[in-house]
């Protein structure tokens, strides 16, 4: 078992349960990178294409009716 520590203080990483918990971190990370580069790319289109896709405008609120 190899057991870690950052600079000499704090609890020690041991491999464990606590990889797990790391290895979730960086799913979610991954995950969240990922939302924000397709939503980037998404943006980047003109607004006619994002309009067929349903990709909701900045601007909806001056276009709603009630």
């Amino acid at each position: 078992m190899t057991t870690l520590t950052y600079r000499g203080g704090g609890k020690p990483f041991t491999s464990g349960a606590s990889r797990f918990d790391l290895v979730n971190y960086a799913h979610r990370l991954v995950l969240a990178w990922t939302r924000w580069r397709t939503a980037r790319e998404i943006e980047a289109m003109p607004f006619d294409i994002r309009k067929d896709i349903g990709w909701p405008s900045t601007d909806d609120s001056k276009h709603r009716t009630m």
